[in-house]
């Protein structure tokens, strides 16, 4: 499955499944390995409950992906991050890559209004 579409199915897992503001916590989920590793770290909204947790680390391993904390930032080029709102939730997504370019990945993140992150 596509890192970003596994993005949006977390993010709208996430402020569907619960109301929420700030974050509570932090998941990640990790794909591929090596230069084809992309990790995500979502926000979990305070007042989430485990079931939607366990939702979202259910879709992490049904997409092939490992969950833990917090993604590696060993070998990390740099992560994008963006919050996005909807109404009654907020959640913010980071999108750690490692292929090895991290000028194309700033700029491909920064045109999109993005913000890139240093690891």
């Amino acid at each position: 499955m596509n890192p970003l579409c596994l993005v949006g199915m977390l993010i709208v897992c996430a402020t569907a499944s619960c109301g929420g503001g700030s974050s509570g916590a932090t998941v990640a989920c990790t794909m591929g390995s090596g230069t084809a590793k992309t990790c995500v770290e979502y926000s979990i909204p305070s007042g989430a409950s485990a079931q939607a947790i366990q939702g979202q680390n259910d879709a992490c391993v049904a997409a092939g992906g490992v969950v833990s904390s917090a993604c590696s930032h060993e070998g990390a080029d740099g992560a994008c991050r963006v919050t996005s709102t909807a109404p009654g939730a907020s959640q913010t997504v980071t999108t750690w890559v490692y292929a090895g370019n991290a000028a194309n990945e700033m700029m491909a993140c920064t045109s999109n209004g993005q913000t890139w992150l240093t690891p």
